[in-house]
């Protein structure tokens, strides 16, 4: 009997201290290991990227980078049309293409024009409508290889669209070195669309409780990025300076903010960037946020290490033309690299140091898998398009 007991309270024992272990490596900064589990080949010579994917119709939504052609493509890589869009007729989006493609509920994608509003479109590729662009101006335009800017999804039978967009104010109007901590009240960039009603409606983009505005200091003039999870209707709003991501329940009128996530890596400085208006600033080396994804119920986030300041005083001695130096790529090389932070349900369970293969991230799907693209700059010349599915294990 004391044998069986001492044997029970053992496997007992055992158990606590594994489970109490496993427990501490849940931290925030634990090392989360990911793994390729598929891969998309599309036997297409254009250099193509991610910027859609639908596991209910298995359809991709593809886009060339030099040709901004729209591209669908099935779950095997076939290529099952190329949309024929890209002109000034009544069923174009113009000759120099869109932004960016997303998909629309199970029949339709919408493309973001540039700046010429945005079009809706059916599977076919026959185009359902033009919506006029929210834009204010036209004062700055960011073009992105890997990303888009708005999330098009439908609720309750009417078509919406979450999205950033920094055309949103005059930034003529706002004049940071004057303004102070009261420019975050005003550079509101977050917006939610309606497609049909076709009523825009601007969010507030930097939260009262975003340690910057609480300090009441300006940090600079980075504009927030968004995420959005059409299934629960959840918003992820991070602002790309500090270590803070706001979490919003969308599924009524006005999102409602029900976590603020701190998070930390390693590489992420804890004190804020000082501004001091003048050129240096544009050569400080705060590792800001460049990248938000919903990948199923969990949230990346990726952000870039810089030069350091010295580095680049070194550099800029040598040559007004400093990026033209072999010495500037050595730099790039050995200084900027990409981290990732995954949250999920409200609090952040750890980070990626490194991805499994060469590439980018390029999309994150509502299942829970990410895809890795390095077609643009791949190790090796090729003739097709392979993207990369993984997930973390």
């Amino acid at each position: 009997m004391f044998r069986i007991s001492l044997a029970l309270f053992l496997v007992i024992f055992i158990s606590s201290c594994a489970k109490e272990k496993a427990q501490q490596d849940l931290g925030p900064l634990t090392k989360l290991s990911v793994k390729v589990v598929d891969s998309l080949l599309v036997d297409e010579l254009n250099t193509l990227v991610m910027d859609d994917y639908s596991p209910n119709s298995g359809y991709f939504l593809l886009r060339g980078t030099k040709s901004r052609k729209p591209y669908l493509v099935d779950e095997k890589g076939t290529v099952v049309q190329v949309y024929d869009v890209l002109d000034d007729g009544p069923n174009g989006v113009g000759v120099n293409g869109a932004f960016g493609y997303r998909l629309l509920g199970k029949d339709r994608w919408v493309a973001q024009g540039l700046f010429n509003g945005y079009h809706i479109y059916d599977m076919s590729g026959k185009k359902v409508k033009t919506v006029p662009h929210n834009h204010l101006g036209i004062f700055s335009m960011s073009i992105y290889s890997y990303q888009t800017t708005f999330h098009p999804f439908v609720k309750d039978g009417t078509s919406f669209m979450v999205g950033r967009e920094p055309n949103l104010f005059n930034p003529q109007d706002l004049d940071p070195e004057e303004e102070g901590v009261a420019y975050y009240e005003k550079a509101n960039v977050i917006y939610r669309y309606n497609l049909d009603t076709e009523e825009s409606q601007t969010l507030e983009s930097f939260p009262q409780t975003w340690e910057p505005r609480v300090k009441g200091v300006y940090v600079g003039s980075g504009l927030p990025i968004v995420a959005y999870q059409e299934e629960k209707h959840e918003m992820a709003l991070l602002p790309v300076i500090g270590n803070q991501l706001f979490i919003y329940d969308y599924s009524s009128v006005t999102p409602i903010l029900k976590h603020t996530v701190a998070l930390s890596h390693k590489n992420r400085p804890v004190e804020l960037p000082q501004v001091y208006f003048n050129a240096e600033d544009q050569f400080n080396d705060y590792p800001y946020f460049i990248d938000i994804r919903y990948l199923g119920e969990k949230i990346l986030i990726v952000f870039n290490t810089r030069i350091p300041k010295d580095v680049m005083r070194q550099l800029r001695a040598l040559s007004e033309k400093y990026y033209n130096l072999p010495e500037y790529k050595e730099a790039t090389d050995q200084y900027v690299k990409s981290y990732y932070i995954v949250v999920e349900d409200g609090k952040q369970i750890g980070v990626l140091d490194e991805l499994p293969v060469p590439g980018v991230l390029d999309f994150a799907d509502s299942e829970g898998y990410f895809y890795i693209n390095d077609n643009i700059n791949p190790q090796t010349e090729r003739e097709y398009n392979i993207f990369y599915k993984v997930e973390i294990e």
